[in-house]
């Protein structure tokens, strides 16, 4: 790995203007000392931060709730996401799995040999030879405010604690692996894009250069705070010789996923220019979301259903947004959500969808008996509908085909379009989350197979029938909707790249709506931020659906407050698997951070 190779030439570096004593400090990570003493390279680096300069910039301690969590060690966290439950901080090695399972409300840091290397978003791939570190809520914001790259990390097994050291050391590391990062793309650049040009580019990395040599001399002159100073103005150079390092792709699809907030067609105005002037020319608009619509819906008025989100109520935002997008050679997509209807408290509200017709709604195994509609805890304590129960599926139709006959709109971007998740299946809790025990489902599955599903365990041989019952009822979903579309507009769907999650946690068998063609285009989710991550799920989505459909990867750096200079090598590495575009999410988190980076080079050339 590049960030790996990185590491090692700065130990090179630090190793050589500062000697150490070589010592055994253990990495408390491993599972056991011998496995912990993993170089004595690693142990003069610590030895230097400890013994030598002794001048912390900062330290900082975190009690951490589990290691490798389980239901039994971590049961608090059994029903969500990679066992991960709120303001808990895990540790995850590689006796845990390939990566960490969490979802994208949190925040990860990736550390090899006692140094934190990168900082992801969630489901991040656990490097063999370290670890991550998870956290979530309070332990989130630790995270992002008390580590950096290149900061020190040790672990208290005994008292269950993780601190975080960062030294002058970590400013020089940090701005160093920018320095490597940005020179081997030039150099890859070079050697494979033909007329590339680097000049710019290579401006702003000579002059962080300058300033990296310029900070090694402070360090030499123990002038700590100038070390700080210069190295992070280093870092901000490599940067923007990252920035002007990407070329832009003729002809490349740039979306982003964007919630209206905006009350007026002024307001809509000044969005499109701002999204136009970044190389953003596809807008998917979230247009039915937690159960209602941003335009007066006619279909949801003859169910019973509030027509229109209040806060549009008055004036059609859809029509303005198709209006003022083609003016600019903007396309919209419509961004469904179909089974996700929201966390609200329906009791309170009578014209909620599943207040007219709670038997729609979707239910778990453990809730099974329950004598109402039970949100998913592991969803923002969401509600869901029954997709087996075909007056939700005509329902869902009757209102696509409101929203795509009757607006000019470019595109349908079909959203939630799965059961609600449940734990992987090697979990011991696994049966217990798994849901569609509807009594709609369960009566059908009992007409075609004489058994009940609440009974059957993954040992069942009737079990593989149960999962393909409950998958075969969102492809059918899928399967209808180009037919209730009179327009040719694109129709994606939102999908998890990993086939095996997507297909047995969430039911959705993406694999055989692509071969099939239902679909025009994937949007898989990406919501870590290396970009082997990427790279991997666009590869396996060509490999196993081949050009049947485009793929758009949908990146999330900007919602998980990651950094420009890691959605510009993920969009590099999407293109290189094969990517026909890219999708980011989301507009209320794109700062002008992210504009100013996808602005200098990577989408300026958009159409």
């Amino acid at each position: 790995m590049r960030k790996f190779l990185n590491f090692i030439l700065f130990l090179a570096f630090i190793t050589t203007i500062i000697p150490a004593k070589a010592a055994n400090i253990p990495d408390m990570a491993c599972k056991n000392k011998s496995k912990a003493q993993t170089s004595t390279i690693k142990s003069e680096i610590l030895q230097i931060k400890e013994e030598k300069t002794q001048n912390y910039i900062s330290k900082s301690q975190f009690p951490i709730t589990a290691t490798n969590p389980t239901s039994s060690t971590n049961p608090v966290g059994a029903y969500y996401p990679g066992l991960r439950a709120a303001n808990q901080l895990l540790i995850y090695t590689p006796e845990f799995g390939q990566t960490t399972g969490t979802n994208e409300y949190g925040s990860e840091a990736i550390v090899v040999n006692g140094i934190v290397t990168d900082f992801t978003g969630s489901n991040t791939i656990i490097p063999q030879n370290g670890y991550v570190i998870s956290g979530h809520g309070r332990a989130s914001r630790w995270i992002k405010e008390k580590l950096i790259i290149g900061a020190t990390v040790k672990i208290d097994r005994e008292n269950k604690v993780i601190e975080s050291i960062i030294t002058p050391e970590s400013y020089i590391f940090k701005a160093n692996q920018g320095i490597q990062r940005v020179s081997q793309i030039i150099q890859q650049n070079k050697n494979t894009i033909k007329g590339y040009e680097a000049k710019q580019s290579e401006f702003y990395l000579n002059n962080a250069v300058k300033k990296i040599n310029e900070a090694k001399q402070y360090i030499k002159l123990k002038e700590y705070d100038r070390v700080q100073e210069v190295a992070n103005e280093a870092y901000l150079l490599s940067n923007q010789a990252l920035y002007h390092a990407i070329p832009a792709k003729p002809g490349e699809f740039h979306g982003i996923w964007l919630r209206p907030t905006e009350k007026t067609r002024e307001e809509i105005i000044q969005t499109l220019n701002k999204l136009q002037e970044t190389g953003i020319h596809n807008v998917f608009l979230e247009t039915y979301y937690q159960g209602y619509t941003i335009f007066p819906s006619k279909t949801l008025e003859k169910y019973g259903v509030i027509s229109q989100r209040k806060e549009f109520q008055g004036w059609d935002p859809l029509k303005v947004w198709t209006e003022e997008a083609h003016k600019r050679n903007v396309k919209i997509h419509v961004w469904f959500q179909t089974f996700y209807v929201g966390n609200e408290d329906i009791s309170k509200n009578p014209q909620h969808v599943l207040s007219v017709n709670p038997s729609w709604a979707n239910v778990q195994k453990r809730n099974y008996t329950a004598d109402k509609p039970v949100p998913s805890g592991s969803e923002h304590n969401g509600y869901f509908l029954d997709p087996a129960n075909p007056q939700v599926q005509t329902y869902l139709l009757t209102l696509i085909s409101e929203v795509a006959n009757n607006y000019d709109i470019d595109g349908l971007n079909i959203d939630y379009i799965r059961y609600p998740v449940s734990l992987p299946h090697t979990f011991p809790n696994y049966l217990e989350t798994t849901w569609g025990y509807t009594n709609y489902a369960r009566s059908e599955f009992i007409s075609l197979y004489g058994v009940d599903p609440v009974t059957l365990t993954q040992q069942d041989p009737l079990w593989q029938k149960w999962i393909d019952y409950r998958q075969s009822k969102i492809t059918n979903l899928v399967a209808n909707i180009k037919p209730v579309i009179k327009r040719n507009i694109l129709v994606s769907t939102v999908v998890f790249p990993d086939i095996e999650e997507s297909s047995i946690n969430k039911l959705q068998n993406w694999k055989v709506w692509g071969n099939n063609r239902y679909v025009d285009a994937f949007t898989p989710l990406v919501m870590g931020s290396d970009e082997s991550l990427a790279k991997n799920y666009v590869q396996q989505i060509k490999n196993l659906v081949g050009n049947n459909v485009y793929v758009y990867p949908g990146l999330f750096e900007p919602f998980i407050s990651g950094s420009p200079a890691d959605l510009l090598l993920q969009i590099e590495s999407s293109r290189n698997a094969g990517a026909s575009g890219i999708v980011i999410f989301d507009y209320a988190h794109l700062n002008q951070r992210f504009i100013d980076a996808l602005g200098a080079r990577a989408f300026k050339t958009a159409p």
